[in-house]
């Protein structure tokens, strides 16, 4: 189903998320993330406590073409947390 009308791409995975989970019922819920224009967004779950599994998009130009990036990352939550952060930062030209 479109979603209609105007809306960040934040909202719609957003959107997207709690109906899975309203739907599949899981004991492991799905969580977003991302930040506002949606260049990355990310879906994200805990396998198990103290752990995060990452699929994390990016939105990106390579050679005058828009494209979208993808990475997994599975490890301790907060390690793993900054290894997805810059990667996504490497492949948007950002600093780290």
């Amino acid at each position: 189903m479109a979603e209609s009308g105007l809306k960040d791409a934040m909202d719609v995975l957003q959107a997207w998320v709690d109906q899975y989970n309203a739907r599949a019922g899981s004991t492991i819920a799905l969580a977003s993330g991302g930040e506002a224009g949606g260049a990355q967004l990310r879906l994200k779950y805990s396998p198990t406590e103290g752990t995060i599994s990452i699929l994390h998009l990016v939105a990106v130009i390579r050679e005058g073409r828009p494209a979208i990036l993808v990475s997994r990352f599975e490890g301790p939550t907060a390690e793993t947390s900054v290894q997805a952060g810059l990667w996504a930062s490497g492949q948007l030209g950002r600093r780290h």
